[in-house]
């Protein structure tokens, strides 16, 4: 019997385990071929190997693939004119499957940009730790003092960067809105408010969410927006925004609080090759339409109800 086939009186050693479950489940070798290397009888493998599942050294899963609407996916790209749109079935949870189709748009030293939101975070916290490396990841625009847990761009800027190594993150270090015009020029002129900002619209790839003015939107829920801006949105027919820029149905901007507003300007969001929005419900769907009108969104993952209802209003 070879070393690595040593055993205790009371079983198998825990090395002696794992070697067998990396040969079989890893290395790909037959059960008589790793009787014949560690000259134990084959039978030995199989009860070895069914120890390892039971102590848990050995975990199988299972794993359907995400279910997809292609046909839905290819009609919201050609009516809106996307690089393309991900819808996912109807009985799926839509943020594994964001996630997974995210995974597959990173690469590495590519420059990210985050916004913030609950759908978001939803989707960065599913996202899988992979090979990619050196992300330079950036905020899209400043901060919130009181929001949910974990929806925070820096809060989800931090957990990228833990999934891959050797990432970066620039900080935005100010607030999403100011009270005034006068206190928006003074911050920026802060040397590093003004590199923040440029090293934000320097991006390959930005993930966004699309928010509406609903009351339990996060910007009107956390008071974020007073209910005298709240009112002069809805005045101007505002119906959503992306990264804090408003928006028509028509997709025309709203720009009453632009001049108060600490974030990569519209024009600059428009310039970002790839701007990925991750929206979904029926409460949003007028608010994804003036997204998608809008021209600032290319890449659109949804849900298969919100799809069908977007198409539905969007439609004569």
């Amino acid at each position: 019997m070879t070393p690595a086939a040593q055993s205790t009186t009371s079983g198998p050693t825990m090395e002696l385990l794992i070697d067998l479950a990396r040969r079989f489940y890893l290395d790909g070798q037959s059960q008589v071929q790793i009787a014949r290397e560690l000259g134990i009888d084959p039978s030995t493998v199989s009860r070895y190997l069914r120890r390892a599942r039971e102590d848990g050294i050995v975990r199988i899963e299972i794993q359907a693939p995400h279910r997809r609407v292609d046909e839905l996916g290819q009609e919201l790209a050609s009516r809106f004119g996307l690089k393309r749109a991900l819808v996912v079935a109807g009985d799926q949870d839509m943020a594994p499957a964001g996630a997974d189709f995210v995974s597959t748009l990173l690469r590495n030293h590519m420059r990210l940009g985050l916004s913030w939101g609950r759908m978001l975070s939803q989707i960065v916290h599913r996202l899988p730790q992979s090979a990619v490396s050196d992300l330079d990841i950036a905020l899209l625009h400043g901060g919130v003092g009181n929001a949910g847990p974990g929806i925070q761009g820096h809060e989800l800027a931090r957990h990228v960067a833990s999934l891959y190594r050797q990432s970066v993150v620039t900080y935005l270090h100010a607030p999403l809105l100011v009270d005034s015009a006068e206190i928006r020029d003074a911050m920026l002129r802060d040397g590093s408010i003004r590199a923040s900002l440029r090293a934000a619209a320097n991006r390959e790839l930005a993930l966004v969410g699309i928010g509406t003015l609903d009351p339990d939107a996060p910007l009107v829920r956390y008071g974020h927006l007073s209910p005298r801006d709240r009112d002069r949105l809805l005045a101007a027919g505002a119906v959503g925004d992306v990264s804090t820029h408003f928006f028509t149905a028509d997709g025309e901007r709203v720009p009453v609080l632009d001049e108060r507003l600490i974030a990569v300007e519209w024009e600059q969001l428009e310039q970002i090759p790839t701007v990925v929005a991750l929206a979904g419900g029926r409460a949003k769907t007028h608010a994804i339409v003036g997204a998608l009108r809008s021209k600032l969104v290319d890449i659109l993952v949804t849900d298969e109800e919100t799809a069908r209802l977007v198409i539905g209003a969007a439609t004569p």
